[in-house]
């Protein structure tokens, strides 16, 4: 990897996670190139690739600042599932279970429009007790750095909102009984309730993943704390 491909990585993770929230405005270029220890010109080129996705704006007088990806700033945040674990207080785990063809997926292939499709299911742990199902759509046309992913110690979930810039996020929430799978992994009897959240993500025109998370009904919760709202 080029070292302005890392240093993009870094960039975005500070978008998506709000370090860095719309309106922020990027410290100089020289004091970037001295935090990452790069010259100039590498940056220049990070900041070139995240302000042609759209994600920063940059102006010779005003700086560079991080672009609203439209509405309020919490409809676009995709949370990384390690930190709510370690938020609560628990210690993370993650086992990768499968990574195969898009069939094998309860999402529906048909929302990529025949794209080429990778498949993950993995398990999240708080504590060694499982707490979360992730079954994962990639859309390698978006994300080709993805077809060479093993997923074996990063989940999907992280890795995704570490590297792929949206501006898009779909999300459904629901209670429903738990399919097989999800007894398998989840430890639950038949029938049993699990919450699931299904998420659809863009950028642009283009799908980016969509993804199922189904959690035990009796252990799951979600808090949301909004602002300086008019």
């Amino acid at each position: 990897m080029h070292p302005y491909e890392s240093i993009r990585t870094e960039m975005l993770r500070r978008i998506n996670d709000q370090s860095w929230p719309a309106g922020f405005t990027l410290p100089r270029e020289e004091d970037l190139a001295d935090e990452f220890g790069v010259a100039r010109g590498t940056i220049r080129r990070a900041l070139a690739s995240l302000s042609e996705a759209g994600l920063i704006e940059r102006k010779r007088r005003a700086g560079t600042r991080v672009v609203d990806r439209r509405g309020h700033r919490s409809t676009l945040t995709i949370p990384i599932v390690r930190h709510e674990i370690e938020a609560r207080g628990g210690r993370y785990g993650y086992q990768l279970i499968c990574v195969d063809e898009a069939a094998a997926s309860p999402l529906d292939p048909a929302l990529f429009d025949g794209a080429p499709l990778r498949h993950v299911r993995c398990l999240h742990l708080s504590d060694g007790k499982p707490f979360q199902l992730e079954d994962r759509l990639i859309n390698l046309d978006a994300v080709p750095e993805a077809t060479d992913e093993t997923f074996e110690t990063i989940s999907p979930n992280e890795w995704l909102v570490q590297r792929a810039p949206y501006s898009f996020i779909r999300t459904a929430l629901r209670a429903e009984r738990a399919h097989q799978i999800d007894q398998d992994h989840l430890g639950l009897e038949a029938g049993a309730p699990v919450f699931v959240i299904e998420r659809q993500t863009r950028f642009r025109d283009a799908p980016l993943t969509a993804v199922r998370l189904s959690n035990r009904a009796d252990e799951f919760e979600i808090i949301t704390e909004s602002g300086d709202l008019l």
